[in-house]
Formats: structure tokens, sequence, C-alpha cells
């Protein structure tokens, strides 16, 4: 009798994770709907909202971009997956395609299109300057950077500010260019812009960025010390460095099986102290060395021997 029931359970177990499984619908005969840009759209800003209906069952939806069309693309703009139903971007003037589809795990449904054109507000003041570069938030190691935006039609010049962390202007220049370049303090600095015609300006757009040109300090060997021996594969490594004012840093560790340092055996990122394992009856030559989130780093540690028997 406990074996019939053993067996029962295992057919229960058994149906009960098939029916788990088959709870996710099949999409492919479900139709997406498109709430905006609708077909034939105008969008008088360069700021584009996509929106949609929620498909039942759905978990995820693939949203795609084209200019000017799919079938002739000269340039995916956009291609990516999020789980609600309304994503946000900034598009240059131009025409476009977009699509979007629901989907699952093993389904989709068909992919639904939609073409739009984006213009500029005819009231000027109400038109967005479209930074280009560089990046919101990217970390740099150099002072020196060339900011660019988009043109926007009728202005006579565009007025560029950079900000410290408390909001203060710390410097400011016009030009009527679409790119100018500024000396940037270290850390971090907001860069906006505006377009100014001769009655009228548009809100700034505005981006962060960091600088961090201090490259770390070099790390100073602790042990195993040099020349050192030891019976145990498992190796202990430890060392001192003192940490530099700006972006996280971390530290790498280098090992090599012959004095030239051309035999690589392990690299890893580590901190101090760490264990690492290692082979028997084998001389070992190692260093460290430091580096940032702005790509700066140290010089290399001093190189040491050690000797597992």
């Amino acid at each position: 009798m406990k074996r019939i029931n053993i067996y029962l359970g295992i057919v229960f177990l058994v149906f009960f994770s098939c029916e788990e499984v088959l709870l996710e619908e099949d999409l492919s005969d479900k139709t997406i709907l498109i709430n905006a840009p609708t077909d034939g759209a105008t969008v008088r800003n360069t700021s584009v909202t996509f929106n949609w209906e929620t498909v039942d069952q759905a978990t995820a939806y693939r949203l795609q971009v084209a200019q000017p069309d799919f079938e002739n693309a000269a340039q995916i703009v956009l291609d990516t997956t999020i789980t609600g139903t309304s994503f946000n971007t900034s598009l240059v003037r131009n025409s476009y395609n977009w699509r979007v589809r629901g989907q699952n795990s093993g389904t989709a449904t068909p992919y639904v299109t939609s073409g739009f054109t984006v213009v500029e507000s005819e009231d000027f003041s109400a038109r967005e300057v479209l930074l280009t570069a560089p990046e919101n938030t990217t970390i740099v190691n150099t002072t020196s950077i060339n900011l660019q935006w988009q043109a926007v039609t009728d202005a006579t010049s565009y007025r560029i500010q950079l900000l410290n962390q408390s909001n203060a202007v710390v410097e400011e220049k016009t030009t009527a260019d679409t790119s100018i370049s500024f000396t940037f303090p270290e850390g971090v600095t907001q860069w906006q812009v505006r377009a100014e015609n001769n009655t009228q300006n548009t809100l700034y757009t505005t981006r962060s960025l960091t600088v961090d040109s201090m490259k770390p300090n070099q790390p100073v060997v602790v042990a195993p010390a040099n020349d050192a021996s030891q019976a145990g594969t498992t190796v202990t490594f430890s060392w001192t460095r003192e940490a530099v004012a700006g972006t996280p840093e971390f530290d790498s560790i280098y090992i090599y099986s012959d004095v030239a340092l051309t035999q690589l055996v392990s690299k890893n990122r580590v901190t101090s102290p760490t264990d690492i394992e290692l082979d028997a009856s084998t001389t070992y030559y190692w260093f460290l060395k430091a580096f940032d989130e702005a790509e700066n780093e140290s010089e290399s540690s001093t190189s040491s021997r050690f000797t597992i028997n």
C-alpha cells in the first residue's frame, strides 16, 4: 500500500508540473493594439513616447524603431525588450517606422507596425535640444571634453552651461555651432544646452559627466614575501594600497609561472587578503595593479616570487 501511495504521489507531481508549464498561453494568434504614435502621425517633439495595450499572458514586449522603414532600413535606431507598455526616447527629425510585439518564454504575437514623422514644434520655445555626445553619466579620465548636439531649426546660437553638484553655474559659453569644447573640473558636473534666437529660447537639456583623471596608488605587496615557500597549495595573498578620491577602485592580481612573466597562470579582480589555489612543486611570480571606473591604472607593484613545495 505504501508503494502505491508513493507512485500516486509521483504521478501527481509530474502532472502538476506539466500543468504549470502548459499555463503559459500561446500568443501567436493574438493581436497587439498600438495607441501612439499611430500610423501617419506627426510628432512635434524630439522626445517620443511609444504606447500600446497590454496583451494577456505576455511577460515582455519587444520594441523596434527603424529609419525610414523596416523594408529599406538605413538604420535600426532602437531595439529593446521591456516589461511595461510604454517607452520614451529621443529621436532626431526624420521619418520612422516602429513596431512592437508581446512575448513570453515560448511564443510571441505578430509585430504590429506603424509609421510616423518627427518634426519640431512651430513654437520655438517648445523645441528641444537633442544632445548627442557624450552619453549621460559618462565617466572619463580626461578634462578636455567635446560636447555635441543636434541643430535646432531657426536657432541663431546655443548657450552651454556647466553646473556643479549644488546646481550653481561654474562656466558658460555661447556658440553658433553644434559642438564646443570645455575643460571640466574633477568630479561630477552637469552640462546643459539650450537654443536661442533673437527673441526666444528653448528649455535646457541636461546631462551628467564625471571626470576622474587621477590614477590609483601603487599596491604594496605584503604576503607571500619575496622568496617565501610553503607546503600548502592554498596561498593567501595580501597587500596594502591607499585609495585616491574619485571613482571606485579595484585591484587585479597577476600570477605567472616564469620569471619573464609570459606564462600567465591566474588573473583575478581581488581584495586583500585573498586565497588562491595553485599547483604544488611550482615556483610562481606575481604582482598587483589597481584600476578605477574611469580606466585609470596604477603602476604595477613590485614583482615577487614564492614556491609551493
